[in-house]
């Protein structure tokens, strides 16, 4: 187990910039996507937690939608986000920040899900063996948990030349460049920098390690059936009608205690 102190230079992503240009860029979840999971949770025997809940572009809607939902993050700037769309909308959400690892609440949920590949940034096997496990103690007899994640078949992207920027309501721009990118043992690394810029003045940068890994399905299936799960499926993202086929980049897994 990690000591207090390594994860949080571990949390040394998802911070304040990172964050705002997360919300900027991406501020809804897409609505493909949305209505998938929404559809596990309206079907949902019991309560449902969403780990690494980000902003709440899942949770709310979903917590807007009447269903009883949970979530946690290790971030305190994406909590902080979703506690103020959350203000906005006389919501009051039940979230917490807590690593996955962490978990042990003493109740269960009939769904725990993590969408947008979040499920990828445990890249450690020893702390995915032990997060599928906390994940599983956390299910009602026959709760389902369903996530997706990236596959090897992801092309490593090009190292960007130039910049993306969004731009705040206050007009000030934050720039995102990947500075370098490398794939080792199914991992990979990439090293991101923000600013944020007033014209051409730079007023403020932060520098990211941020790390994905990726999953050859069958040895994910292992993993999950390892830890004691059963009914594992593959599905296509995100059709529940069709079965994940071993070319595709994203794939959802679908299992149950």
């Amino acid at each position: 187990m990690r000591s207090e102190d390594d994860k949080e230079q571990q949390m040394q992503t998802y911070l304040s910039l990172c964050t705002e240009f997360y919300d900027i860029d991406k501020p809804l979840a897409p609505e493909r996507e949305l209505a998938f999971y929404m559809d596990y949770a309206k079907n949902a025997n019991g309560g449902v937690l969403e780990p690494m809940c980000g902003t709440g572009r899942f949770l709310i809607p979903m917590l807007e939608a009447g269903i009883e939902i949970e979530g946690f993050d290790a971030s305190v700037f994406m909590l902080d986000v979703l506690y103020k769309k959350c203000a906005a909308k006389n919501l009051v959400p039940k979230v917490w920040r807590q690593f996955l690892e962490d978990l042990n609440l003493q109740k269960c949920y009939g769904l725990i899900f993590i969408p947008s590949g979040s499920f990828g940034l445990i890249t450690n096997l020893d702390e995915v063996r032990l997060c599928l496990k906390k994940i599983l103690d956390h299910l009602r007899a026959g709760g389902t948990f369903v996530f997706e994640v990236e596959t090897l078949k992801t092309p490593l992207a090009e190292m960007r030349t130039g910049k993306v920027s969004v731009t705040r309501p206050d007009g000030k721009k934050i720039t995102l460049e990947t500075l370098s990118q490398l794939l080792t043992s199914n991992v990979v690394s990439s090293t991101f920098q923000y600013q944020l810029l007033e014209g051409e003045t730079i007023l403020k940068t932060e520098t990211e390690e941020f790390k994905v890994r990726l999953y050859d399905p069958n040895e994910l299936e292992e993993l999950i059936k390892n830890t004691g799960f059963t009914h594992v499926k593959r599905i296509k993202a995100f059709d529940n009608n069709q079965k994940a086929s071993d070319e595709d980049i994203v794939m959802v897994i679908e299992c149950r205690k």
